[in-house]
């Protein structure tokens, strides 16, 4: 099957559940945490393709004092990353909502390990933004997913979004093996053996018909997986058309797929998770 050419999409339908989740980038990470407390979730994507914007990013996430962290040895600790967050980000926010990310991270990343088949390293000596102010780190928080096998996916592998672009040969490379091909002039003793193993990795991959990707194919890959094994209906080339309110309250969604309305009502909510402001050019 082409790449330019996504998958022909389960049919959407009239029905009720406890979450709705709009997007399928890091929308399946919602979908997945609200699945393990026993709410019956569908996650809508506009788009022929599995993974938003999520697919084609870097893949890496800056989670302070999470178990990776704590495991690679990293020294962070919670009050060093609300230190350095309140320095960073002052008053341009409101305290409460960062206060809520430092809190819920880690254990967003707990979840992550239960969920799906994903694995995380620390990539270390990426550092933060601003290591200079109170409580940052010249050595850095950013973690990222190891080099994940797609075709653990199985007959939905075709429906994950492609990168963008492909490489001649294929190698699952990490933002931590980028940063070492990048020096291979100056350090090619640190730089080759990486460069090595990942092909060696891409490369006997394909002997053995697995798949490994990196970054944010990876990370989408993951969570892909994880939607899979936990049941989750994932309805694409299916738009968000309105919101159904009862008041002050959001109830539901009205959803258009190939020119067709269907209702979703939502017992406990509507989860927006298309893309971030910049996919708005209004």
């Amino acid at each position: 099957m082409s790449i330019a050419e996504p998958p022909v999409p389960a049919a959407a339908y009239d029905t009720t559940v406890d979450l709705l989740v709009i997007g399928s980038g890091t929308g399946m990470a919602a979908a997945l945490a609200a699945e393990e407390r026993g709410l019956d979730v569908v996650i809508v994507e506009k788009t022929g393709w599995v993974g938003g914007s999520t697919a084609r990013s870097g893949g890496a996430f800056w989670i302070p004092a999470s178990p990776i962290l704590a495991e690679s040895g990293s020294g962070d600790t919670p009050e060093l990353a609300a230190q350095y967050t309140r320095a960073a980000v002052g008053g341009t926010a409101p305290e409460e909502r960062w206060q809520a990310f430092l809190e819920n991270g880690p254990e967003t990343v707990a979840m992550l390990r239960r969920t799906t088949p994903l694995t995380f390293l620390w990539a270390k000596g990426y550092s933060d933004y601003h290591p200079e102010l109170p409580g940052g780190s010249a050595v850095g928080r950013t973690c990222e997913c190891r080099p994940f096998d797609a075709s653990v996916l199985g007959a939905e592998r075709p429906r994950l979004r492609p990168g963008l672009l492909e490489a001649p040969v294929p190698m699952p490379v990490t933002g931590a093996d980028y940063k070492w091909m990048n020096l291979m002039a100056r350090a090619p003793v640190r730089a080759i053996p990486r460069i090595l193993r990942r092909a060696a990795q891409g490369i006997g991959g394909l002997a053995l018909r697995r798949e490994y990707m990196a970054g944010g194919q990876a990370l989408a890959a993951g969570l892909f997986a994880g939607v899979l094994r936990a049941g989750i209906p994932v309805w694409t080339k299916t738009a968000l058309a309105r919101l159904a309110t009862e008041g002050e309250r959001v109830t539901g969604a009205v959803l258009v797929q190939d020119g067709r309305e269907v209702t979703v009502a939502a017992r406990r909510g509507v989860v927006l998770a298309t893309g971030g402001f910049d996919h708005d050019i209004v």
